[in-house]
């Protein structure tokens, strides 16, 4: 009985150890440092490839769908974008790669045996794991995808003859920028076929901002400011600038750019090339005269006593106004802002009248104390006469001058706030200090001439600025006659 037990024994060992032979041997065929075969990181096979070749093999696939397009719906309207313009990548192309070469290479013997016996009759596919950039998805969303929906509509107000007439508000949708960009992320990491695709985008109720009820109380003008808009192309802009601003609402505490408001200046928006200040002169440049409309809206803003958050004056003085009166705009870095500081709404109606008469007028709910009136004064502290510039012009007649740029007196201002009751004054305040530079008459002296030596008299008196010694080297230039030689002037 023993002996039998023992063979039994015996056998069993012999045949484990032959499993165990058989098992080896089989797993040992796979190389270490290749993927198994039958095995697919997504659609892209990588059996029998090392890590390096896997990487790039999918990094080659990456570049393909990345270039594929998606339509993103909101309702019945679309828009399209690349893969790459999201931000297409792998999440960790890395850590799958690992996988997929460590399968059937890890674990216990019969555990990766069986592994790779398996992938004989069924592959295994490994999930590659895409992400989106959040920054570059997020503005393709707000660029081409927001503007679909149906926002939502503030209610509006305007000025008639009977009184205010007021639209009521509409509810609306706008674009859930989070919610879509997960969507188009789960439905990568769901199956996808690596082919372009639809996706209806995640929308959300975008409530009004302003409602019909909170205009109710607007009965009153604050404050309102006139100058002439005079005529030309300059004519052309003003009107573009009014038309921005106007049926403008500021909930209380809320804020106004001119800048934001009227910009950009080109044609495209409406507006012409005219005349504006640069550099101590006046220029042609889209949108020139853009200053009179926050100007004449800055003085309804001070008469209707709003903060004043941001003004600056111009480098030179202008016509329209007094000194420290102006507004002055240029590009991002001169602007006039301010702020509805009233606990109520307040609405800007603006216009160019029949009479060519540029009005800003605010209105709201006016809770000023009765017979409490305002006024401002302009006050000029110093002031410097413009002089007259020399300039050489090669390219005019020798000796003539002509006029240009457009001279301006220098000066510094402020502007007081003068409170007066039931016609009495109760308090003065400075408002403003202002600073504007002289700009020099230019006069434009030709020195053109085929007389080198009378070109170069005049050049040099020029130097001088001395207009007596301009004069007289004018004056002697022109009595030297001939082409720069001895002989000029002779009959041959």
């Amino acid at each position: 009985m023993r002996i039998l037990f023992g063979l039994a024994v015996l056998c069993a060992v012999v045949v484990t150890g032959i499993s165990y032979f058989v098992l080896y041997r089989y797993v040992s065929d796979v190389p270490e440092n290749k993927i198994c075969g039958n095995i697919y990181i997504g659609n892209v096979n990588v059996s029998g490839r090392t890590k390096k070749e896997a990487k790039k093999l999918m990094e080659q696939h990456l570049k393909e769908d990345a270039a594929l397009e998606i339509t993103m719906k909101v309702g019945d309207k679309s828009a399209g974008a690349t893969l790459e313009e999201l931000g297409l990548a792998y999440k960790d192309i890395e850590k799958v790669v690992d996988k997929a070469v460590e399968y059937g290479k890890k674990g216990r013997l019969f555990t990766r045996y069986r592994q790779i016996k398996g992938l004989e009759k069924e592959k295994l596919v490994l999930n590659e794991g895409f992400v989106l950039d959040a920054e570059k998805t997020k503005a393709v969303i707000e660029e081409r995808v927001e503007v679909l929906a149906e926002h939502a509509k503030d209610a509006g107000i305007t000025k008639s003859a009977d009184g205010f007439d007021i639209t009521k508000e509409k509810k609306g949708e706008t674009v859930d920028e989070k919610a879509s960009a997960e969507m188009i992320r789960k439905y990568l990491n769901s199956g996808w076929d690596h082919k372009g695709f639809k996706v209806k985008m995640a929308v959300k109720t975008e409530e009004p901002s302003v409602k019909a009820s909170d205009l109710e109380g607007i009965e009153d003008e604050l404050g309102s400011f006139s100058t002439d808009a005079g005529g030309g192309e300059r004519w052309k802009n003003l009107k573009a600038g009014v038309d921005r601003i106007n049926g403008s609402i500021l909930m209380p505490g809320e804020e106004l750019s001119v800048h934001d408001t009227t910009a950009p200046y080109d044609a495209e928006h409406g507006y012409v090339e005219a005349g504006s200040y640069e550099n101590g002169q006046v220029v042609d440049s889209y949108g020139g005269g853009i200053c009179q409309v926050s100007t004449t809206l800055y003085n309804a803003v001070l008469y209707a006593e709003l903060e004043v958050l941001e003004r600056y004056p111009h480098s030179m003085l202008v016509a329209y106004v007094d000194p420290s009166r102006d507004a002055a705009i240029a590009g991002d870095y001169l602007d006039l802002r301010f702020k509805n500081s009233y606990d109520t709404p307040i609405f800007i109606a603006a216009e160019i009248d029949s009479a060519n008469q540029m009005r800003f007028t605010i209105y709201g709910k006016d809770t000023r104390a009765d017979g409490r009136t305002v006024e401002y004064e302009s006050e000029t502290l110093t002031t410097e006469d413009y002089g007259v510039t020399y300039k050489e012009n090669k390219e005019a007649e020798l000796g003539s001058m002509q006029y240009a740029g457009s001279p301006h007196t220098g000066k510094t201002a402020r502007l007081w706030k003068v409170v007066y009751e039931n016609g009495a004054e109760v308090s003065r305040d400075v408002i403003n200090n202002s600073t504007y530079e002289k700009s020099d008459q230019i006069v434009e002296v030709g020195t053109m001439s085929d007389n080198a030596e009378a070109a170069e008299l005049v050049r040099k008196a020029i130097a001088s600025q001395d207009k007596a010694a301009i004069e007289a080297a004018v004056a002697q230039a022109k009595g030297m006659s001939g082409a720069g030689s001895d002989n000029a002037g002779e009959e041959n």
